[in-house]
């Protein structure tokens, strides 16, 4: 049994469920000190304040445009500005920039960040990163709703935008007022079932075991350090980063940019849901107008591919966020290695079913022999 694999089998089953800002996500992150202390690295915990989860988040956003369309009626110009408020809200939450968010009540998260010095000058930077905490389930990620999910959310963007629309010539144009706020009502019902869901969520929703989302992510980080320190690259600084609080709204990554604020030209390698599936480089991210990854980290990744013979996809990724779309979104040279079933979807993806048993020790390997190929091939 490989190494990593046993990481993935300690952080998913002996840790468990591993909420945002829990005390099991504070194991975790001990666990992953523990092993990475043994390294003799550059080692520091970093702690940062967090929201608990994005329903908070998403469902006040959802509650204010519900809002909005209750005071419509009585005042047009209050109702429409309301619901463009939260609509712009939602798309800057949805793309990494947190706005609404500022005003949710925070708890203690942390970060891991290790640097693996060059044996020479550095002339290029690295940031590997990793989430360790694991999410909690909702309706819509169930095995039979799943499927849908990118339509779902496209339809709730369409139902908000719609809202404001109908409310924007309601206040500017002669149209009737009543007749315009009848006909946003379906996108507000729409809307006001996407508030039940997430309400549901953190009523009766389970925090998963996290195996493959994202143990399998740190495994492989934990081993590709262990080679690095073993085997330091000449003229690469590499810097390991295990974020925390991942899941309520990519808040590790962004705590970590607010505190190092890495220049420009720093490659970053994110590491997400590999152990199950085909293992893919992800060519672009977003699921609301995507933005592509670096084509020099893609190239080199094809490269490795072939001279190892690692089968090896590339497809964008058109979900939720990750912490590569964090510095995607932010113009630096990023890739994500994940893995995807035969229909594009990430296995067990914020269910219980995630488990340490459907993981499959050969696509860490697979992953860690990428990542270490890429980094050999930025030296060159």
């Amino acid at each position: 049994m490989s190494q990593a694999y046993r990481h993935v089998q300690h952080l998913a089953e002996t840790i468990g469920p591993r909420g945002s800002c829990t005390e099991a996500e504070k194991k975790a992150a001990n666990y992953i000190k523990t092993e990475l202390d043994q390294l003799n690295l550059d080692l520091k915990e970093e702690q940062f304040k967090a929201v608990t989860s994005f329903s908070w988040v998403f469902g006040l956003i959802d509650l204010l445009l519900i809002v909005a369309a209750l005071i419509f009626p009585t005042r047009p110009q209050s109702g429409m500005i309301l619901a463009l408020f939260a609509f712009v809200a939602f798309i800057l939450e949805s793309s990494t920039f947190p706005f609404l968010s500022h005003l949710i009540p925070k708890k203690n998260s942390q970060n891991l960040v290790a640097r693996v010095p060059a044996r020479s000058k550095p002339i290029r930077k690295v940031i590997i990163t990793a989430h360790y905490d694991s999410s909690r389930s909702a309706l819509n990620f169930s095995p039979k709703l799943v499927k849908g999910f990118r339509r779902n959310y496209l339809l709730l963007i369409s139902a908000m935008a719609a809202e404001v629309l109908f409310y924007a010539l309601a206040v500017f144009t002669p149209l009737s007022p009543r007749l315009l706020w009848l006909l946003s009502l379906p996108c507000v019902l729409y809307i006001l079932g996407t508030f039940l869901t997430l309400l549901h969520r953190e009523i009766a929703g389970q925090y998963t075991p996290g195996a493959n989302d994202n143990a399998s992510g740190v495994a492989v980080l934990l081993e590709v350090a262990k080679i690095l320190t073993r085997f330091p690259l000449i003229t690469t600084e590499v810097t390991l980063v295990a974020t925390g609080a991942e899941e309520s709204g990519t808040n590790g990554a962004l705590a970590f940019l607010r505190r190092h604020r890495p220049t420009k030209d720093t490659y970053v390698i994110n590491l997400d849901n590999l152990g199950i599936g085909q293992l893919t480089t992800v060519t672009a991210e977003g699921i609301i107008g995507t933005k592509a990854a670096s084509p020099e980290l893609l190239r080199l990744a094809k490269t490795v591919a072939t001279e190892k013979d690692l089968a090896l996809r590339f497809a964008p990724y058109k979900l939720l966020t990750t912490d590569g779309t964090v510095f995607l979104m932010r113009n630096y040279p990023t890739v994500s290695l994940m893995a995807f079933d035969e229909e594009g979807l990430l296995p067990n993806w914020h269910w219980p079913t995630d488990q340490a048993s459907f993981v499959n020790p050969d696509n860490l390997d697979a992953a860690k022999e990428l990542v270490l190929g890429i980094l050999r091939k930025l030296e060159s």
